[in-house]
């Protein structure tokens, strides 16, 4: 059929800025509508993308839930997964499902890392938690999202993120229809998973009320051990739309969340370069066992609250305001954790919250659209930890021991205050955008108890009988965060981008448990909380933007540099390490992508990066110094690539995608490679319209399809070496899993 599209001048700018998902999204739909700046037509059988552009000069795409399946892991939580055929991304997970929430689960971006669980929004607002438990990255049930949004630095300032140097990656939610109906659907899979998912949507009632409710439910073994992970994961979510007046719309989105799993057993690195006898090594069924599946396991409950209130008080000017609340529940407990015996289980209580506001004024004037806004948000420890307590294994269980010197009470929060300005306007065939952020970030304050003698009682119970330490007071640090973009539309199917901007990172946070537990005055640990300083970057990118009826290609380039990154460094005299922001480092690389239609039933997709990520000075280390200059970061390899294709034929397509990550090391010292590795998966669905109900679905995906052993995830600090040494996951076997799906 043909496909007339009319587009404005950005938004073309903008489809272009999308990356290798939008490419994956076009190239499902058929490739038939390709933005371009004047209404042009083009021909093709498919259906019309529905990709959303990135905005600005931006890179990034935001990928539709159409297009979820063609990476997403099955088990529909890991938003990470949806956008890791993008460019310089690099996604790991411990599981195929990505449901284990006792083990990392990180994205890198370009060779940064999000080590802290800090990236991650919903509509635009930071509802994610710095560490330590399921949080955001498992509150979120896909079938819910209608699109997720990844973009790189640079970006403008009304995109806001708890840490902004890693990048934006945003879930957009599906609000509730106009029109009455819904959804169900059952997986199955290998390692006995299983995943229920039911929706209803009350479309628009004669009150100009519209709401929805969904319930989840999955289950997984672990596929390395004895075990579940998880053992169970509820999700219930509801949301409203309330349109009070043809100007004023509210909206109110509320999720809960319960689940529980064992954990994944990290490896050594020599395990790591063994996977032919420890591949399948995992916790095991043994009560007597430190490595026991029943003490090594995490349990949370999260609850969250977003709200959204719409007003137009002109025909030029919206006026969004964005409360929002998250509350944690849970534990974690296993060997390793901070200040227990090696000989002992642990046990970290985990109770924390958060909340805040985002609101935001566009309006027009002078040819110009301009944006004021302002975010606050109250984040309670943990992290760092506040509340961990020891047992011993006994022929009849655990037995509890002691409190660790980490017996926490937060007095002052870590608190983000942050107003921006940004605006907006086209000169002829170049559109710019300028901005600033002005970002207040309070560091904690937090007093140690002495917990000796207390028994086994709540972490607040334990503060009230504990004898008072000391105080290590907070600070407040300051940051301005420049932005400008420019767009030039050479021609209608070509366009240049440029963009500079300046992103904030994480404060070393990770040095808490370990100033308590070295031994140091309270002075001396006072006068290393106040190193704690976020991490600053200058990220500088260029873009070139090429498309046609049939086909479309997009390179650029990117320049970024790092000042007070997040490394360990010795405390004198003993032999403990603490994170101190010393790190200085660059980034530089390019990345490629695009998308080909040589028949009307195929489609060809793919992108590549080389990504220079790496130290420009030594790092010092204990009594001496790592020579790290020129070294690559830890876990960043220098090349990644992304091949698949989409065949359709009726109502049947199959979709093989493969996936390179090139060579790694997990240490500063370039003396543990990583492998590369190569993995391929394959896709089939089948969809068929049913008369008078709706539509039916089925798929069957095929992960790693030829069984390969390698490592995927590798958890580290950014220097990596003795006392601070990397641990490691295998990636997941050869996975089986099938869907069907009803939608009414």
């Amino acid at each position: 059929m043909k496909i007339k599209t009319v587009m404005h001048y950005t938004a073309y700018t903008l489809i272009m800025a999308a990356t290798a998902k939008s490419s994956f999204a076009w190239a499902e739909s058929g490739g038939a509508n390709a933005p371009v700046l004047q209404a042009i037509t083009v021909t093709g059988k498919g259906q019309a993308p529905l990709a959303l552009p990135a905005l600005g000069a931006a890179t990034g795409s935001t990928i539709p839930q159409s297009s979820f399946n063609l990476f997403q892991s099955p088990g529909g939580t890991n938003v990470y997964s949806i956008v890791s055929g993008l460019p310089s991304v690099m996604v790991q997970t411990p599981d195929p499902y990505g449901l284990a929430s006792g083990g990392p689960i990180g994205i890198s971006i370009r060779g940064e890392s999000s080590i802290k669980g800090a990236i991650g929004t919903v509509d635009g607002i930071p509802i994610s938690a710095i560490d330590p438990g399921a949080g955001q990255q498992f509150l979120f049930d896909s079938e819910n999202l209608l699109s997720v949004s990844l973009l790189t630095p640079p970006f403008a300032p009304e995109h806001i993120s708890v840490f902004t140097q890693e990048g934006y990656l945003n879930r957009n939610i599906r609000w509730a229809s106009d029109h009455f109906g819904g959804e169900v659907s059952q997986s199955i899979g290998s390692f006995g998973f299983h995943k229920t998912f039911v929706r209803l949507d009350s479309g628009l009632l004669p009150t100009g009320t519209k709401f929805f409710i969904s319930s989840s439910y999955a289950h997984a073994d672990s596929w390395r051990g004895n075990g579940s992970a998880p053992d169970y994961r509820y999700n219930g979510t509801f949301g409203v739309t309330q349109q009070i007046s043809r100007r004023l719309t509210a909206k109110l989105f509320a999720v809960y969340d319960s689940m529980k799993g064992v954990s994944y057993l990290p490896l050594t690195y020599a395990q790591a370069s063994n996977l032919g006898t420890f591949y399948y090594l995992g916790y095991n069924s043994d009560p007597q066992s430190l490595n026991y599946s029943g003490y090594n396991q995490q349990k949370f409950q999260d609850y969250a609250l977003v709200g959204e209130i719409r007003w137009r008080p002109t025909s030029q000017s919206t006026l969004i305001i964005k409360p929002f609340y998250n509350q944690e529940d849970g534990y974690t407990m296993g060997t390793g954790l901070p200040g227990v015996k090696p000989n002992q289980i642990g046990y970290w209580s985990i109770h924390h919250h958060l909340y805040g506001i985002l609101s935001k004024l566009d309006f027009h004037y002078a040819h110009t659209d301009f944006t004021l806004g302002y975010w606050y948000e109250n984040i309670q420890p943990p992290g760092p930890p506040t509340a961990v307590k020891a047992f011993n294994i006994t022929p009849s269980g655990l037995q509890f021991s002691n409190w660790t010197p980490l017996l926490v009470n937060p007095v002052a929060n870590n608190v983000f205050n942050s107003p921006y300005i940004q605006a907006k306007r086209s000169f002829g065939p170049v559109m710019i955008t300028a901005g600033v952020r002005y970002l207040m970030e309070q560091i904690p304050t937090l007093s140690v108890y002495n917990g000796s003698g207390v028994g086994d009682v709540s972490p607040s119970q334990a503060v009230s009988e504990a004898v008072f330490r000391y105080t290590i007071n907070g600070h407040t640090d300051y940051q301005w965060l420049p932005y400008i973009g420019a767009v030039y539309q050479w021609t209608p199917h070509v366009s240049l981008t440029a963009a500079y901007g300046r992103d904030n990172g994480g404060p070393a946070l990770e040095m808490w448990p370990k100033l308590v537990l070295s031994g140091m005055s309270a002075n001396a640990a006072q006068n290393a909380w106040n190193t704690t300083r976020p991490g600053t970057s200058n990220a500088f990118s260029l873009g070139l933007s090429i498309t046609h009826a049939r086909w479309y290609l997009r390179p650029d380039v990117f320049y970024t540099t790092y000042n007070h990154k997040d490394v360990p460094i010795n405390v004198p005299g003993t032999t403990m390490f603490y994170n101190q922001n010393l790190g200085v480092g660059r980034a530089l690389g390019m990345e490629i992508q695009g998308a080909v239609e040589p028949l009307d039933d195929l489609q060809i997709f793919g992108s590549a990066a080389y990504d220079r990520a790496y130290f420009t000075q030594n790092i010092p280390y204990g009594q001496t110094t790592l020579p790290t200059n020129e070294m690559q970061f830890p876990d960043v390899p220098k090349f990644l690539a992304t091949l698949g294709l989409r065949y359709r034929y009726h109502d049947f397509s199959v979709s093989p995608v493969i996936q390179y990550t090139g060579l790694r090391y997990a240490d500063s010292l370039h003396t543990q490679p990583v492998p590369a590795y190569c993995i391929t998966n394959l896709n089939f669905a089948y969809h068929r319209p049913v008369p008078h109900v709706g539509a039916f679905t089925a798929r069957l995906q095929l992960l790693n399809l030829f069984n390969r052993h390698y490592i995927g995830l590798v958890s580290q600090n950014y220097v990596q070496t003795g006392a601070s040494a990397a641990t490691f996951y295998p990636g997941a076997p050869f996975t089986v899993v099938g869907s069907i799906g009803l939608q009414f």
